[in-house]
């Protein structure tokens, strides 16, 4: 795929002018929280609302990701790319967000990274966006629960990765840890928040050709993976295993 020249920041702009209004809230939401973003999750929306650790929040996702390379990498919704600290810099990396603020800061980091190739892109992340196969590695933090229509936009990032491509993310979810289901109930009502459950992501997952495992979890969060798979139907109905190896790194 051929994309237009980045700008003075280094962002290609492919976002649509016919934005949902769900979209537009958020995009005027995160304009304005972008400043102050990084910090309010590391010691306000992690730890008191999400009820997770932030330090294990990091050391989890060093250890799934960290040992990647020459891979083509997208960071769905990857806000100011928080992600990109826990990446090997000898990747193919491509940021994907709707606020070009938070894609400001992310760009400053993959720029201090040194990716042997690297571009930040203002798009929708519930669009096609990329052609089909075009990532061996989709990563997604924090954000599938934000994201207006979250099952397109795990459609899309299904659509994008290759036959052996990989989906890796983590969210908060119900039914993990019973202060954060108390606390985050506050919120169902919410229209820009989903309320999701482990079950939710799975079949969103298997609807798309991906086979779902629960890694480990963090307070309210979940950390999952979801590889490509000729018929992912067949493990719909066996249980999903909380591995915690990562957990105790």
């Amino acid at each position: 795929m051929t994309f237009p020249t980045p700008d003075k920041n280094n962002i290609i702009d492919l976002l649509p002018d016919n934005l949902s209004a769900a979209n537009e809230k958020n995009k005027r939401q995160f304009r304005f929280f972008s400043p102050i973003y990084d910090l309010a999750m590391r010691y306000l929306i992690r730890p008191r609302l999400h009820r997770a650790n932030p330090a294990r929040h990091q050391s989890i996702w060093q250890g799934l990701i960290g040992s990647v390379r020459k891979a083509k990498i997208l960071d769905l919704a990857c806000g100011t790319g928080g992600l990109i600290a826990c990446m090997d810099k000898d990747n193919d990396y491509t940021g994907l967000d709707l606020s070009y603020e938070m894609l400001k800061k992310a760009a400053k980091r993959a720029g201090k990274k040194g990716f042997s190739s690297c571009r930040l892109i203002r798009g929708n992340a519930e669009e096609q966006i990329f052609p089909e196969g075009s990532f061996d590695l989709v990563i997604t933090d924090t954000a599938l629960h934000m994201i207006p229509d979250w099952q397109a936009a795990t459609r899309a990032a299904a659509s994008s990765l290759n036959s052996q491509g990989t989906l890796i993310g983590a969210l908060p979810v119900l039914g993990l840890d019973k202060d954060f289901d108390k606390g985050w109930k506050k919120y169902s009502n919410h229209p820009q928040l989903h309320t999701l459950t482990t079950d939710d992501l799975a079949r969103a997952c298997h609807a798309n050709n991906l086979d779902f495992t629960s890694v480990t979890t963090n307070g309210g969060m979940l950390y999952f993976r979801a590889t490509k798979s000729d018929d992912p139907k067949k493990d719909l109905e066996k249980p999903m295993t909380i591995f915690h190896s990562i957990s105790d790194r």
